[in-house]
């Protein structure tokens, strides 16, 4: 059973900093503290922006896969096709980063 309690100050600045750290990991402000103090893995939790390049990272090895097997199989026009569609997917996602 857990009863023990450290108490310790810190800066206004110091703490910012601290809370930012834990809540990019998604632990309680107690497990995070156990964790690096006992030298425990500590994992930053996925944002929704990270996931979904994650996702769309998946989704252009999948088309440079087909892409590269349609080269063994000597097939140009499919090959052409996966090529432009990877293509025009990729360009897509990068527009949506330029900035307005």
């Amino acid at each position: 059973m857990k009863s023990k309690v450290f108490r310790f100050r810190v800066t206004a600045l110091e703490h910012e900093i601290i809370q930012r750290k834990i809540s990019k990991t998604g632990l309680s402000m107690s497990e995070f503290f156990r964790r690096l103090s006992l030298e425990l893995e500590l994992k930053n939790t996925l944002t929704e922006d990270e996931i979904i390049s994650y996702k769309n990272l998946s989704k252009y090895s999948d088309n440079f896969r087909r892409i590269s097997n349609l080269f063994k199989l000597g097939d140009v026009t499919g090959m052409k096709k996966e090529t432009l569609e990877t293509s025009r997917i990729i360009k897509e996602h990068l527009n949506k980063l330029k900035i307005k």
